[in-house]
């Protein structure tokens, strides 16, 4: 879907000891480090492209299995994915977007909440 990108994290080193990966960041004072419980729907709004933070707007998924749903507010496509291993996903302004946990999941949000404050719109559009 055009808006969203979904990158599986390569994996660095593997060994006994556990696995290593790389990811992209961004310069950014504050990062929230996020973990919902199983059943929670997080999100559940989209961004207008005010602040650079959310332009895209990037989650570090690290642990746990979760749908996440878009919907392109400009096009109207609707995309719905399960994901259950550590990936990036970065979503363009005008996506609505919103994650069920499926399982306890962990992810970063490569921002701090006030940065992305006034540029966060709870809910769809009304019609």
């Amino acid at each position: 879907m055009k808006g969203v990108k979904i990158e599986k994290l390569n994996i660095v080193k593997e060994n006994k000891k556990g696995v290593a990966f790389h990811f992209e960041n961004r310069p950014c004072e504050k990062m929230l480090y996020v973990r919902r419980k199983k059943g929670t729907i997080s999100g559940s709004h989209y961004h207008q492209g005010k602040s650079k933070m959310k332009n895209p707007e990037m989650l570090l998924f690290l642990s746990g299995k979760f749908e996440a749903y878009f919907k392109d507010l400009k096009s109207k496509e609707e995309m719905k994915v399960l994901l259950d291993y550590p990936a990036m996903i970065k979503i363009s302004p005008n996506i609505y977007h919103e994650v069920k946990a499926l399982t306890d999941i962990t992810f970063i949000d490569m921002n701090s909440l006030e940065e992305g404050l006034e540029d966060t719109i709870k809910g769809l559009p009304k019609v």
